[in-house]
Parts: C-alpha cells; sequence; structure tokens
C-alpha cells in the first residue's frame, strides 16, 4: 500500500513539475515577445496561421497599444470587427477577443488594461454560451491566471463587494485543480516538446511573424492576417465560399451539438465572475453593452427545433440579461438571426457572421434603454453606421486623442473621471460587432 502511495505521489508530482515548467517557460518567452508586438501599428497587419496563440498575442498588444475609446470583448464570432467598419479613426478601437473565449480571459485582459492605465469608454461584449459552462475547464489558465487572480484579489476592495475574496479563493481553487488536469498536461508537454526540438513554444510562431511578416493591411492578399487593432482578415479561402457550401456546413455544425449547446449548464462561478467584471467597468464609467450572437438561419431553424438545446439557449439568454439588469447594461439576444435581420449570405459558417451582421446587431443594440437609464437615442431617430470615420459616433469617442495626460490616466486608475471624459461615456449611436 506504501509503495502504492509513493508511486501516485511521485506520478502527481511529475505532473505538476511538468505544468509548472511549462508556465514559467511562457513567462520567460512573453518578455521577448512584447517587444515583438509593439512593432504593428496602425494600418499593418500580421500574417498568421490557424493555429494563432491569440491569447499571447492579445497579452502582448494590450500592453502597448494607445487608449482606445472602443473595446470588444468575445470569441472567434466578434473577431472580424475591426475599427474602421465601425467609423471610427485608427487607435480608437481594439478587439480583444480571442478563440474560444471564457469568462476568465475576459477578466485577464480588462486587468491588462487597467494596469496600462487605457480604460475605454465603451465595452462590447459577445457573450457565448459555453463561456458561461460548467463543463468549461481552465485549460489556459497557465497563459492569464496571473491577470485573474489580480483581479478577483482586488475587485471587493472599495466597492462594498465583501463575496469578491470568496471568489478569489474559488478561482485559486480552479487553478490548482488544474494543475493535475490530463487536458493541461497534455499542452504543457507538447509545448516543452516543440522546444527540445527547437521549435519553440507555440507562440514563438507569432512572435517570429510580428518580426518577419508586418504587411500594410492592402498587401495581406488571399491571406490570414490580423490588423494592428486585433482584428481578424480571415483567408480568401474560407471567407470566400458559396453559399450553399456554407449551408452545408452550418446544417453539420448544427447536427454536431452546436458546441456542446444540449448540454450546457450555467456555472454559478463563471457568472458570478463575469458580474464582478462588469460592476468593476460600471464603476470606473465605462459603458457596458452585450449581445448573444447570432446563428446562420440553416443552424438557427435546427436548434429552435432541438428542445434541449433551444432550452438551453434560453437559459443562457436569461443569466446573461438578469445580470446585465443588475449591473446596468445594454442587452440583446440576438441568437435569432431574423431579428436583426441577418441573411443568410451574412455568414462564414453556421455561427460566425460576416462584419455586416455584427454590424447591425450594434445598430439594433445601442439605441436600446439601458436598465435605470434612458438609450442614448432617446432625443433623435436611429442612424445607420456609415463607413467614414467618426459618422455617427460622438466627436468626442471619435476623434479624441489616443494618448492620456498623466493627470487624466491617474484619476482613471483610482476611478474617478474628468468633466470632459464623463461626457463620452453616455453610450454611443449605432455600431457593430
Amino acid at each position: 500500500m506504501r509503495a502504492f502511495a509513493v508511486t501516485v505521489g511521485l506520478l502527481l508530482l511529475g505532473v505538476v513539475g511538468l505544468n509548472a515548467l511549462a508556465g514559467w517557460d511562457a513567462e520567460r518567452q512573453d518578455r521577448r515577445f512584447q517587444a515583438a508586438a509593439a512593432l504593428l501599428q496602425p494600418g499593418q497587419a500580421v500574417i498568421v496561421t490557424r493555429e494563432l496563440d491569440d491569447r499571447r498575442l492579445q497579452r502582448m498588444r494590450l500592453q502597448t497599444i494607445p487608449r482606445p475609446a472602443v473595446v470588444a470583448f468575445g470569441s472567434s464570432r466578434v473577431m472580424p470587427l475591426g475599427g474602421a467598419a465601425l467609423g471610427l479613426a485608427p487607435g480608437r478601437f481594439y478587439n480583444a477577443a480571442v478563440s474560444a473565449a471564457s469568462v476568465e480571459d475576459h477578466i485577464a485582459f480588462w486587468q491588462l488594461i487597467k494596469r496600462a492605465g487605457r480604460l475605454p469608454d465603451i465595452a462590447i461584449f459577445s457573450i457565448d454560451h459555453w463561456a458561461l459552462a460548467r463543463s468549461q475547464e481552465e485549460v489556459r489558465w497557465l497563459a492569464l491566471s496571473e491577470e485573474v487572480s489580480e483581479f478577483l484579489d482586488g475587485a471587493g476592495r472599495g466597492s462594498g463587494w465583501g463575496w469578491a475574496p470568496l471568489h478569489a479563493l474559488v478561482y485559486r481553487w480552479a487553478r490548482f485543480k488544474d494543475l493535475f488536469s490530463y487536458t493541461v498536461l497534455k499542452a504543457s508537454a507538447a509545448d516543452l516538446e516543440r522546444a527540445a526540438r527547437g521549435r519553440g513554444r507555440r507562440g514563438a510562431e507569432v512572435e517570429a511573424s510580428l518580426r518577419r511578416d508586418v504587411v500594410a493591411e492592402s498587401q495581406v492578399g488571399d491571406r490570414r492576417a490580423v490588423r494592428a487593432d486585433g482584428s481578424l482578415i480571415y483567408d480568401r479561402v474560407y471567407a470566400g465560399r458559396a453559399a450553399e457550401q456554407v449551408r452545408e456546413e452550418a446544417v453539420r455544425f448544427a447536427r454536431a451539438g452546436a458546441r456542446g449547446l444540449a448540454e450546457f449548464r450555467v456555472d454559478p462561478e463563471r457568472l458570478a465572475r463575469l458580474e464582478l467584471l462588469w460592476r468593476d467597468m460600471r464603476a470606473r464609467g465605462v459603458e457596458v453593452v452585450v449581445y448573444l450572437p447570432p446563428y446562420h438561419p440553416a443552424a438557427w431553424a435546427l436548434i429552435r427545433a432541438e428542445p434541449r438545446a433551444a432550452t438551453a439557449l434560453a437559459d443562457s439568454a436569461a443569466a446573461v440579461a438578469g445580470l446585465t439588469a443588475r449591473v446596468g447594461a445594454r442587452f440583446l439576444d440576438a441568437s435569432d438571426p431574423g431579428s436583426i435581420p441577418c441573411d443568410a449570405g451574412r455568414f462564414y459558417d453556421g455561427d460566425h457572421a460576416r462584419v455586416e451582421c455584427l454590424r447591425a446587431v450594434i445598430e439594433r443594440l445601442l439605441p436600446a434603454p439601458r436598465p435605470g437609464g434612458e438609450g442614448p437615442q432617446a432625443a433623435r431617430p436611429t442612424q445607420r453606421l456609415r463607413p467614414t470615420v467618426g459618422s455617427t459616433w460622438p466627436p468626442s469617442v471619435a476623434t479624441r486623442p489616443a494618448t492620456m495626460s498623466k493627470r487624466s490616466s491617474t484619476k482613471r486608475r483610482a476611478g474617478r473621471r474628468s468633466r470632459s471624459e464623463v461626457a463620452v461615456s453616455r453610450p454611443v449611436p449605432s455600431e457593430r460587432t
């Protein structure tokens, strides 16, 4: 029995050691990566592959960009959204979306923004059901755990949120359990194996691309690239598929379970962390607007016809709607493409909308009244976005300099805003995600 216990203990120690070593190696690489991330300038894009380590890229870019007026948070379903599509000048928008985004990703990126003293006026959230799911494992905590822990440790200080420290402890427990996670072990082993073979960790290719493959946006051509504002340019093979091919892909997506939608269960802990995040943003004068992203019409029809999937989606919408009402954020359930409307031609596949559809979603969302206040368009008719800089955004949001004075930055970090800053925190007319 003793020999068995010793064997198990040594195996667990090996797993913990390997995962911890992978985390240390990632931190060491980050210092080099940050210098490379600063090379990407407005009007440029970096050529990338589908294997992009987007969390590492976002972590480094958020420490080098000028202060944006608008930041988008979400998954790959909002990645194509760029500042130009919103009529915002270069540097006024940043897309902080990552693939398969979780609540913890949003928290980590917000904490990086706060550290840098670059608080936006408006935060747009595209929330997927899986971001609130109990089944979502913390596979990527090694890259972002420091920022999440820092936020949760300080979330309740000076705000009367006595339950914030409890959620910090719960998150630390989740991180501790992931030290023993087989999924994390596989990822760590793969990264270290790549390093041993001289290929470098995942993310090394992005660093090399930032030093070698930065081009003008007009020169991207058929390739996949990330703009300086964080938005994604899809490669032409994917973006140029025929409508019937896209419809077939949408049907396959829905019949395959729509990313586990039927098994979805709301995780109260994740919902509580999201509430901490949005309350922190609101306390600092940031306008929060939230939507559930739309599905391709063919996928939506199949999802609605499957009772468990339809119920799960309704539960997700109800949870987010209740939370936005509590924190005073605008909310729109755009899951049904017909409610926007977005036809089949405005989708890349079953659940990834094109920019035209995302823009229409925001045009529907921003005129809606915020709980506890008037809607931004209460005194005038809704305007559609036009592809000109600052066309329908308040001048203070569209054209205010991207840099901040030391005095203004200090005030924001302290949770206070100057008179001119308060004026631009009001909701904006139409936009799109």
